[in-house]
């Protein structure tokens, strides 16, 4: 499975288990999915796709869009989508950083591969 991957750090002088403490509050943890910390953010039905938020103890972090973002049922001009999905991205990060009290620093996008299927159930 292909995913876009966003990937930077999570700045705060915090131990990482306060952190990690807020955002299991927040958001469900999906076992299995990291390596580490991997919350469900959002999952977007329209598109089918889902947004996932991967924490480590290092404090590195990253926003995961798995599946396909699609507009349904808008206007759609030459940048609409990628100016939607930099709206949702733009919105997740924003929450994240309110939810856990932190500031959530993104550095690089990149295109990924999984070696499976993720199950967000």
């Amino acid at each position: 499975m292909a995913y876009l991957s966003l990937a930077g750090g999570i700045e705060t002088s915090e131990e990482y288990s306060t952190i990690r403490s807020r955002l299991c509050r927040a958001y469900k943890l999906l076992p299995g999915v990291a390596s580490d910390d991997a919350f469900l953010v959002l999952e977007l039905e329209d598109s089918d796709a889902a947004l996932i938020f991967c924490a480590r103890r290092d404090k590195n972090c990253a926003l995961l869009l798995l599946g396909k973002f699609v507009l349904s049922g808008e206007r759609r001009t030459t940048g609409t989508v990628l100016e939607k999905l930099v709206e949702v991205v733009g919105n997740c990060i924003d929450e994240i950083s309110l939810r856990a009290g932190v500031n959530i620093r993104l550095d690089v996008a990149q295109s990924e591969i999984a070696m499976g299927d993720v199950d967000l159930q």
